[in-house]
């Protein structure tokens, strides 16, 4: 705790616990996110920033929609859902093609 009562930055250093949702459809998803955060250390440049971000970001949407997973082109979600996939498959070395 600081002077005026917040939690100090200190606080905010420990390691992030995720919550992942345990629907098949999901494994894809996550194991892009665990991809990418294991080569994270290894990007250089202006890409470096971005591994945790977009590995969140994957991990978030496979919590978020894998349930409903697959998704037809005119429900809600479909965007969503197949831009994750193809970023997915492209960091997993599967391809970015449905």
């Amino acid at each position: 705790m600081t002077a005026q009562g917040g939690e100090s930055s200190a606080a905010y250093s420990e390691p992030i616990q995720r919550r992942r949702t345990t629907w098949p459809q999901a494994a894809e998803l996550q194991a892009a996110a665990d991809r990418l955060r294991q080569v994270a250390p290894q990007i250089d440049g202006r890409l470096a920033d971005l591994a945790d971000p977009v590995a969140d970001w994957l991990d978030e949407t496979a919590n978020a929609l894998s349930w409903l997973a697959p998704y037809r082109d005119n429900e809600p979600g479909y965007g969503m859902w197949e831009t994750a996939v193809r970023v997915a498959r492209i960091i997993n070395g599967t391809g970015g093609e449905r």
